[in-house]
């Protein structure tokens, strides 16, 4: 049986992790856009500090996508060779 969880649980950690990003994520740019709609027209400085600060958070949260992305595809290239290994064996 714990041979079974160990491949699992750096799937499970990232799955974790990225859960906890996207949360931060949403919560930080809902906060930044309320001082956005409140901020006055007349200081567009504080309105490109509050849009930089956005985007940096998004390029952050899109790195993360992309690891979780690169993961699932990596596990899927992986089962897909596994099987056809298997198919291939099985033709013999």
């Amino acid at each position: 049986m714990q041979e079974e969880r160990q491949p699992r649980d750096p799937t499970r950690k990232m799955l974790r992790v990225f859960g906890v990003k996207v949360t931060q994520y949403e919560e930080r740019t809902a906060a930044l856009l309320e001082q956005i709609a409140a901020a006055p027209a007349d200081q567009p400085e504080d309105l490109l500090r509050l849009a930089a600060e956005i985007v940096d958070l998004t390029a952050d949260m899109n790195q993360h996508l992309r690891e979780m992305v690169g993961h699932v595809l990596n596990t899927q290239q992986r089962v897909l060779t596994d099987l056809r290994a298997a198919i291939e064996r099985a033709q013999e």
